[in-house]
């Protein structure tokens, strides 16, 4: 009897829990962003966190803009492409593991919605140091699908949110981080 009742707990946990979420830090994107509390629209991402580089294009009002940070060359190079204009600004912070953390982090089994596609339900995970907290909704159906990732400066409150049109997993093609002729390294 005690071991049906133990076999019905674990049967029970089994099919009630849900599993972590495993994310690539080596990934492209289609979001669309709040930065620092700032609406920039839809943003393509590429990360390479294993050769410590990103590339985001936005717009900026009527301007196309692709910056790119190399990590490694503590560089950032902002590049306005109509007008051809490279501006290099020095990069003074450290790349950190956009998915890392999830391995870290509680499930909070609250229900997350996409507010991208109407309907598609989530499970929010979440994780919180002294300096930010992270939040993840990830697809219900697809536990590897992030729906929307939201992080919140625990000093100034800064909010920063991206949600997800798309997610790709794997290193990105080196090209992508080749700056265009005009602005070189």
């Amino acid at each position: 009897m005690r071991i049906l009742i133990l076999v019905a707990i674990i049967s029970i946990t089994l099919v009630f829990s849900q599993p972590v979420p495993v994310l690539s830090d080596n990934f492209a994107a289609l979001v669309d962003a709040l930065i620092d509390d700032r609406v920039v629209n839809r943003v393509h991402v590429w990360e390479d966190y294993d050769d410590q580089k990103t590339r985001f294009d936005f717009e900026r009002g009527p301007v196309q803009v692709h910056r790119y940070h190399f990590y490694k060359l503590r560089k950032t190079y902002e590049v306005e492409l109509h007008s051809q204009n490279c501006t290099v600004i020095p990069l003074t912070t450290t790349l950190q593991p956009a998915f890392g953390w999830v391995l870290n982090a509680t499930h909070d089994k609250n229900p997350c919605y996409s507010n991208i596609e109407r309907g598609r339900i989530g499970d929010e995970w979440s994780y919180a140091t002294s300096t930010y907290s992270l939040y993840l909704c990830v697809d219900r159906a697809d536990v590897n699908r992030p729906l929307w990732l939201e992080s919140v400066s625990a000093k100034d409150m800064i909010r920063n949110y991206f949600q997800f049109h798309s997610y790709f997993p794997g290193v990105p093609k080196p090209e992508i981080f080749e700056l265009p002729p005009f602005c070189s390294k």
